[in-house]
């Protein structure tokens, strides 16, 4: 529902811009020239700094319609909730017919000069940002032009040669080569078929008896590398067992020659003596 006065029907009656960070929002704004008379108006807002108002005065003509768009200056910081308090005001007053726009003054609005000065009063919304129809009916629908044309083939007796050899085949743009290629649309649709993450690992779970069958062969191959080690420690220990009874026998030698030379030399000195 518009707002109105006598002479202008302003729609729409609250200004709502669909707020985004860093980004330059517009809302259209009309007036309707309820009148038989040429009016003139002027848009002033509250926060000048804030929006840019083109055109911000003019004139409608009888029984005719303007469109005024109201930019919003990009926003580096969002507001607590959304809340704006900015307001706006349309200013109308009856003048002469062949006035031109170019002709529009600030005094035609001041009261204080006799003028008739009609206002309507417009608040300031922002509302959350909302994704285009066409992206999201594109994005839903593109499983379907994969599947589609696949069933339809498959219904008239089409076969997977037929399929591969590309007489079905998708624009490179939107899903990659032809149909039968092994990285064209049909692995791409298995892809978007497939499900993620726990569900995935769901699908693939072989189940108690096969993860059994795993768990005999672990545990079979651990035992056959633990009987392999034992004996090479055995093996080790018998030959470090070996080399101690080599390294004895050889020290054993070395002593009773040193005792036998020993005992020799004292019977040399003592036969020299003589």
């Amino acid at each position: 529902m518009a707002a109105s006065c006598d002479l202008l029907d302003v729609d729409p009656p609250e200004l709502q811009f669909p707020f985004e960070l860093d980004k330059q929002i517009s809302c259209p704004l009309k007036m309707t020239n309820k009148t038989d008379r040429t009016v003139a108006f002027k848009v002033k807002t509250t926060s000048p700094k804030k929006y840019c108002v083109r055109p911000n005065n003019g004139v409608v003509l009888p029984r005719s319609t303007c469109e005024v768009v109201v930019t919003m200056q990009a926003q580096t910081v969002a507001p607590p909730d959304l809340q704006c308090k900015d307001k706006f005001l349309v200013q109308s007053v009856v003048v002469g017919d062949g006035l031109s726009a170019k002709d529009v003054t600030p005094q035609m609005f001041l009261k204080e000069e006799g003028n008739l000065v009609e206002e309507v009063r417009m608040k300031v919304a922002y509302v959350m940002p909302h994704e285009s129809q066409s992206e999201i009916a594109e994005e839903s629908d593109g499983p379907q032009r994969i599947l589609v044309p696949m069933q339809r083939t498959m219904d008239n007796g089409g076969s997977a040669s037929e399929l591969s050899s590309g007489s079905l085949s998708l624009r490179s743009a939107e899903l990659g080569t032809e149909v039968g290629s092994p990285t064209g649309p049909v692995g791409k649709t298995e892809e978007l078929l497939m499900p993620t993450g726990r569900a995935a690992e769901t699908r693939t779970y072989a189940g108690p008896g096969a993860r059994s069958l795993d768990l005999r062969a672990l545990i079979a191959k651990l035992t056959e590398e633990k009987d392999s080690a034992l004996e090479q420690n055995k093996k080790l220990q018998y030959e470090l067992e070996q080399v101690k009874r080599e390294a004895s026998k050889q020290g054993g030698f070395s002593l009773l020659f040193v005792l036998v030379a020993g005992l020799l030399s004292i019977i040399l000195g003592y036969l020299v003596k003589k």
